[in-house]
C-alpha cells in the first residue's frame, strides 16, 4: 500500500492501510494472513513487515485520514518497524513499477497492489525477515515448477497474432483495470499452442508470466505418479493453491499426455484423472475477476480430446510454426545481443536465407556451435577475437533442422481441417 509523509502516520498509529474506493474490488484479493508492506512514496521508503487481521473493508473507521480512504484493511506488524531506503531502487529489481504524479512530483510505484507468494518472499529478503511455517502455511509448492520472469513482448520474435492476442486479452485490460471490471472483460481464459518442436510455445507461457508479475505454475507428467487417487488429489491441491494467487499462468507442455482423447486412454489412472482436470480447468476458466491463464502446448494436436477444445476452455487456438526469414534475423540478433561478433545486418539476412526449415531451437543451437566454433579457432590462432559469418558458415555445416517435412504436413492438415492459419 501507498502512502506519504501526511499519511503515513494515521497507518502506524491506527495498524490500518487505507486507499480511495476506487480499489476496493481490486482489494478484495487481500485474505487475513496476507503479508502486507507499505511505501511512503514522499521518503521513498519501503515500510514493513506487516500481517493482514482483515480482507478489505469498506469505512472500517470511517473517520479515518478524514474519510478519504475508506477501502480499508486492518494489520498488525510482525516485528519492530523497518524502514528501507531507495525503495524504488530496490522494488525495480522485484516488480515492474509504474509512474504516477502527485503535488506536481513524479513517483514510481509498483503497477499492482496484490503479488503472489514469490513476489513475497523477495520482498521479505529485503527486511532480512523470514516468515515461520505456521504464519506462510497458506503458501505449499507441492510439486509445481515455479519461475518468474519479468521479460516483455519484445523477446518473443514474429508471431505477431499471438503477441497481439497477448496485448489485447492480458495487457491491455490490466492497464485500466477498473474499465475492464465495469465491462465485465476476463483478463486471461485458456489458449492451446500447436506447432513442430522447439518453436518456442514455452517461452510464450513464460512471457505471459512475467507479464502478469504471476506465478509460473508447470503441471508435468510425473503427478500421475503414485498410488491410485494420488493424482486427482494432486491435482486438485494445484487449484486450490492457484485459486489463492492473484496472477498466474498454468502451463501443460506436451500436453497430450493429460488431454488425450478419451477413447484412446489404456490407463485407468489417466481415465481417472482427466474428468478431474477437466472439472478444474473448467472452474478455473469461468472466473472473471482475477488474470488466469491456462496455457497448453503440443506437436500433436490430433491425440487432444475435443472436450478440452470448446468455448470457455482452450478455445483460442494458435498455430506457432517455424520462422521465416525476418523472425530468424531477430533471433541472431536477440542471441548475439550479449556475444563479441562483427555480422552485419546483411550477413544476418544473407545467413537467414540458408535456414529455411531450422526451428527457433535449432537456431539458438546453432548460434551456440558458433560460439563454440569462435572460441576454438580464436583459442588456436589468437586472432579475430569474435564470432564471424564464417564461424556460423561452419556451424551450419554441423547443425541441421530437427523438423521433418512429414511432421510440418501433418500439422498443416489438422489445421486445415479446423479452419485454423498455419
Amino acid at each position: 500500500m501507498v502512502c506519504t509523509n501526511s499519511t503515513e502516520k494515521e497507518c502506524l498509529e491506527r495498524n490500518l492501510f487505507g486507499d480511495v474506493k476506487e480499489y476496493y474490488q481490486d482489494l478484495k484479493q487481500v485474505k487475513k494472513h496476507d503479508i502486507a508492506f507499505l511505501i511512503n512514496i514522499s521518503k521513498d521508503e519501503l515500510i514493513g513487515v506487516f500481517e493482514a487481521e482483515s480482507s478489505v473493508m469498506y469505512n472500517y473507521e470511517p473517520n479515518a485520514w478524514s474519510g478519504r480512504f475508506p477501502s480499508q484493511i486492518k494489520v498488525r506488524p510482525l516485528s519492530e518497524i523497518k524502514r528501507i531506503p531507495r525503495a524504488s531502487e530496490r522494488l525495480k529489481k522485484i516488480v515492474q513499477l509504474k509512474e504516477t504524479k502527485k503535488d506536481f512530483l513524479t513517483y514510481y510505484i509498483p503497477k499492482q497492489k496484490v503479488y503472489g507468494s514469490d513476489i513475497t518472499e523477495k520482498l521479505l529478503m529485503i527486511f532480512d525477515y523470514k516468515i515461520s511455517d505456521d504464519e506462510f502455511s497458506d503458501v505449499d509448492t507441492i510439486n509445481l515448477t515455479e519461475e518468474i520472469q519479468t521479460i516483455t513482448l519484445d523477446n518473443i520474435i514474429g508471431l505477431d497474432e499471438i503477441k497481439k492476442y497477448i496485448s489485447q486479452r492480458i495487457i491491455e485490460p490490466l492497464e485500466d483495470i477498473e474499465l475492464a471490471k465495469s465491462l465485465g472483460v476476463r483478463v486471461g481464459g485458456g489458449m492451446l499452442l500447436f506447432g513442430p518442436p522447439g518453436t518456442g510455445k514455452t517461452h510464450i507461457a513464460k512471457t505471459v508470466a512475467g507479464i502478469l508479475e504471476g506465478k509460473f505454475i508447470n503441471i508435468s507428467p510425473s503427478i500421475i505418479v503414485g498410488y491410485p487417487g494420488e493424482a486427482e488429489k494432486r491435482i486438485e491441491k494445484i487449484f486450490s493453491i492457484v485459486k489463492r494467487e492473484p496472477r498466474a499462468v498454468i502451463f501443460l507442455d506436451e500436453a497430450e499426455w493429460i488431454l488425450n482423447r478419451r477413447e484412446d486412454l489404456t490407463s485407468s489412472v489417466m481415465q481417472r484423472v482427466i474428468p478431474v482436470l477437466l472439472a478444474q480447468l473448467s472452474k478455473m476458466l469461468e472466473q472473471k475477476d482475477k488474470p488466469i491463464l491456462v496455457i497448453a502446448a503440443t506437436n500433436k494436436p490430433e491425440s487432444i480430446d475435443d472436450a478440452f477444445l470448446r468455448p470457455g476452455r482452450f478455445d483460442r487456438i494458435f498455430y506457432v510454426g517455424l520462422p521465416n526469414k525476418d523472425s530468424i534475423v531477430g533471433l541472431f540478433q536477440l542471441y548475439l545481443r550479449n556475444r563479441k561478433h562483427n555480422l552485419t545486418q546483411r550477413d544476418l539476412e544473407t545467413i537467414s536465407e540458408m535456414l529455411e526449415g531450422y526451428s527457433g531451437a535449432d537456431i539458438v543451437n546453432l548460434i551456440e556451435e558458433a560460439s563454440y566454433l569462435a572460441f576454438l579457432r580464436i583459442r588456436k590462432n589468437q586472432d579475430q577475437s569474435y564470432i564471424t559469418i564464417d564461424d556460423v558458415y561452419h556451424a551450419i555445416e554441423n547443425v541441421k533442422p530437427s523438423v521433418s517435412i512429414e511432421e510440418l504436413e501433418r500439422l498443416k492438415k489438422w489445421a486445415e481441417d479446423r479452419g485454423i492459419k498455419v
